[in-house]
């Protein structure tokens, strides 16, 4: 048997061992992939679900009791909702 046979056969049996180790491996593999994507969206869910709360108890629309304006002739409705618009702006 050369040397260059030599090489071609342990080469060949080195890749069979690393393929039937990969075979083996695969399956816990894929496993541990899955569970990670699953905990990588179970996380991303509640973080956009405890955004979407947080904002909508600070959106909440609160009711005045009234208006103190000196300019006479403009409702006070419009008063509350311009407020309530700056106020949205300056927060975001």
């Amino acid at each position: 048997m050369d040397e260059k046979h030599f090489e071609e056969l342990w080469e060949q049996e080195e890749r069979q061992g690393l393929q039937r180790r990969l075979q083996q491996e695969y399956p816990a593999w894929q496993q541990r992939r899955r569970m990670r994507r699953t905990a990588l969206a179970s996380v991303a869910v509640v973080l956009v679900a405890g955004f979407s709360v947080f904002n909508f108890h600070f959106s909440t629309p609160k009711s005045y009791d009234s208006v103190t304006c000196n300019r006479n002739g403009i409702a006070e409705g419009h008063w509350a909702a311009e407020a309530s618009r700056i106020l949205t702006i300056e927060t975001l």
